[in-house]
């Protein structure tokens, strides 16, 4: 009951802790998800901030290069100058216009300083195209009036200024990313660190489980073994019962058998020769009539033909041979009269064995049955009788060359088979009955042979 107990509060605990492993590892993977999204919408915006500043410092750069190719070519009026503010000019008109969207998106409350700084590039950028355009007109004093006056530099330092407030902001929302970026990698950092802890737990929880499992199995292992062994052990005792009552019965029958066949010699024929002698007594009355005579010789043969049937109901109770003359004789006298009745040769290999009384009885019986079922069933050529012994061991054999039969399809009710088999492992032995179709019969027994008894030897007072 303990057993049973703790592994229902074993069985408890992981019910609950499963689904808690499960929950929490969900939670670390939304935070793990969380902030990976987070980590790379920050990365976008750095470097979205990082190109917009690369653009804005293009931008600036093309335009400070316009306006000093313009001075230069309003002071000398050579032709390169002139080309370098014209390539300069649309250096700045390809980079110009996607200078500053990121910030605009990024930071909407400073698009009207974006809006102020684009309307100056592009007041900057008439201004210098007016001076260009003076001077090849020929107007250089007064392009050189314009290029030097007080607002063309006011103008310039406004610019100057608006940019630098630009790229100042820029440079805060992309400090404000990387610190961002940074917060996003810690918590990143942190959740792997959970998910392999809540792995690892999870990993030990399960082997854990895996060793209760295999102990449980073990456990359950040894307890079918014994139950295994104790069921063995019972069967065996069943089948020692059984076959010890088997063999019971047919001592008990052979023994019925025996007093049968006492009382019918003792008191059956008894009766009849009685009845012969009276018959006889009367043979001898003088004067009896010749019909008389007749009518007494019948009753003679009858009373003749009663102590034959008497001898051979006798002869099948209990074989008076076997007691008489001993095994072999009694076996050969067996077989020859199965090849009278049969018509049929049976040979004979006949070898003194050492066996008990019981044990010739059951080897008598199976041949008597072996040979009872050739001549109802087997429609055989030949039989061969053979009686061995080699070692400790006694074998008997009967085979014929009939047609044969399927050993595992006898019908029930056909008991002559285990009768013999029966018979036989009651002495300890073993039958062997093979046979098909076509191909003949052919029953051995093997029977342990009885041990010699040891030789009486000299007296003390010899």
């Amino acid at each position: 009951m303990s057993l049973i107990k703790s592994s229902l509060e074993r069985a408890a605990r992981t019910r609950w802790v499963m689904p808690l492993i499960v929950a929490l590892a969900i939670v670390v993977m939304a935070i793990n998800e969380s902030s990976y999204r987070h980590s790379n919408t920050s990365l976008k915006q750095g470097i979205a901030l990082t190109d917009a500043r690369i653009q804005a410092a293009r931008t600036l750069q093309a335009l400070t290069d316009a306006e000093t190719a313009a001075r230069a070519f309003i002071a000398s009026g050579n032709p390169g100058d002139l080309a370098n503010y014209r390539a300069a000019v649309r250096d700045m008109a390809i980079v110009r216009p996607g200078a500053f969207e990121w910030l605009v998106a990024l930071d909407p409350q400073r698009k009207a300083s974006i809006d102020t700084v684009r309307q100056r590039v592009v007041e900057r950028n008439a201004m210098l195209a007016l001076w260009v355009e003076m001077t090849e007109k020929g107007q250089n004093t007064q392009a050189q009036v314009l290029a030097s006056g007080e607002h063309g530099r006011q103008l310039y330092a406004d610019l100057r200024q608006e940019f630098d407030g630009v790229l100042e902001r820029a440079s805060a929302i992309q400090s404000k990313a990387r610190t961002s970026l940074r917060d996003a990698i810690l918590i990143n950092r942190v959740a792997l660190h959970g998910l392999v802890l809540i792995s690892l737990l999870a990993l030990g929880l399960f082997m854990r489980q895996i060793r209760e499992s295999d102990e449980r199995k073990a456990q359950d292992a040894a307890r079918k073994a014994e139950e295994n062994e104790r069921l063995a052990q019972q069967v065996a005792l069943r089948t020692t019962a059984l076959r010890n009552l088997a063999g019971h019965h047919v001592n008990a029958r052979e023994d019925e058998r025996g007093r049968v066949a006492r009382e019918l010699h003792d008191e059956m024929g008894g009766l009849l020769t009685a009845m012969k002698l009276e018959l006889a007594r009367l043979r001898r009355v003088p004067d009896l009539p010749p019909a008389a005579l007749e009518r007494l010789a019948g009753l003679d043969q009858r009373v003749n033909e009663g102590i034959a049937v008497k001898r051979r109901i006798i002869e099948h109770l209990r074989p008076s041979s076997l007691d008489q003359l001993g095994l072999i004789p009694a076996l050969d006298m067996l077989c020859q009269e199965a090849a009278g009745r049969l018509g049929i040769p049976v040979h004979t290999q006949l070898s003194p064995a050492s066996l008990c009384k019981d044990a010739e009885l059951t080897v008598y019986r199976l041949v008597q049955e072996s040979l009872t079922n050739v001549s109802k069933y087997a429609q055989a050529r030949e039989v061969r009788v053979t009686l061995e012994q080699a070692g400790d061991t006694v074998r008997i054999s009967v085979r014929d060359d009939g047609r044969g039969f399927d050993v595992d399809g006898v019908g029930a009710g056909h008991h002559g088979l285990l009768g013999m088999r029966v018979r036989v492992e009651a002495h300890a032995g073993r039958l062997n009955i093979t046979s098909a179709p076509g191909q003949g019969t052919h029953v051995e027994a093997e029977l342990p042979a009885r041990p010699a008894e040891p030789a009486d030897g000299p007296s003390d007072g010899a």
